[in-house]
């Protein structure tokens, strides 16, 4: 007969799944690899929606690490960890997220530590990035129009030599002013 029983569950954060939906939207394949006993990791993706063969427990340092890898070599994986048992697989990914609360391993092998807990904030990280990258192509599609036209006016000798002087760092000021405008973050 059993004399004691002792369990231990993680309840999910209010924003899990709205976050997970947000992320799969983006395009990103949610995965959990944990050190946790297969069952409650099965357990927890299935409450979170996400599909069987990519929920792994029981992974040691190494074999996250090695996933990680084998995933990066496949496409851009972004690999969230808050413990020492992270850090490789953290330093494997091609972008590397330590967590609030992490560990001095895995806050050194993060290329990004997020200073609030749950989701949210790595939703807001890649859909900042996903803006930040927009606004460098829309900026370098601007100011190689911006230098294609002039230039070309001034080599064609349609443009005094001053007024292409002056209007250089007209190009450079634009690019500033429409950066500054836009929020990505």
């Amino acid at each position: 007969a059993a004399v004691a029983l002792a369990a231990v569950d993680d309840d999910l954060r209010e924003d899990t799944l709205a976050s997970l939906d947000r992320l799969r939207s983006m395009g990103w394949t949610p995965h959990i690899l944990s050190g946790d006993h297969p069952e409650i990791v099965s357990r927890i993706g299935a409450r979170l929606g996400i599909a069987e063969e990519h929920l792994i427990g029981g992974a040691s340092p190494e074999f996250k690490a090695r996933y990680v890898a084998g995933l990066a070599a496949e496409g851009p994986v972004v690999m969230v960890g808050d413990g020492v048992n992270d850090a490789a697989a953290l330093a494997s990914a091609r972008v590397g997220v330590a967590v609030h609360g992490g560990a001095e391993a895995s806050l050194a092998a993060a290329d990004v530590y997020l200073d609030r807990e749950g989701l949210a904030p790595l939703v807001e990280l890649l859909m900042g990035t996903r803006r930040a990258f927009g606004v460098i192509r829309r900026n370098l599609v601007v100011s190689l129009a911006y230098n294609v036209v002039f230039a070309s006016l001034a080599v064609a000798g349609k443009i005094d030599p001053l007024a292409a002087a002056v209007l250089m760092p007209i190009s450079s000021l634009s690019v500033v002013v429409l950066s500054f405008r836009s929020k990505t973050f």
